[in-house]
């Protein structure tokens, strides 16, 4: 049995309601703290063993709010993929140097530094 996982996003009404469009499970969010109990509950969901979603995008700004060691639980599984945008003020770096921190894990280098 084939088994298609979602993407979700997280932040605030105005900036995810579009990506209901294009099929994204939105949740909206418009504090890090409410972000963090929306990745928890996500996580939760499954189909059969399987987590149900494979990515989850939040924003920058929120990331960058929570707690480093919340963070590293929150992204100890593969799946699902908890991803970072930026939001309308702009990229604060924060999920480029995850992004980063994720590269030199996997091939010992960060190919992506200046």
């Amino acid at each position: 049995m084939k088994t298609t996982h979602e993407i979700a996003i997280i932040g605030p009404r105005e900036l995810v309601l579009g990506f209901k469009a294009i099929g994204v499970s939105t949740h909206f969010s418009s504090t890090a703290s409410e972000t963090i109990e929306h990745i928890k509950g996500l996580k939760e969901e499954k189909i059969g063993d399987l987590p149900r979603y494979a990515i989850i995008f939040i924003l920058e700004s929120h990331a960058k709010e929570i707690p480093q060691d919340e963070y590293k639980k929150l992204t100890e599984d593969a799946l699902p993929a908890l991803i970072a945008l930026p939001g309308p003020e702009g990229g604060t770096g924060f999920g480029l140097d995850r992004l980063g921190q994720i590269v030199e894990k996997a091939i010992g280098s960060n190919i992506l530094k200046d």
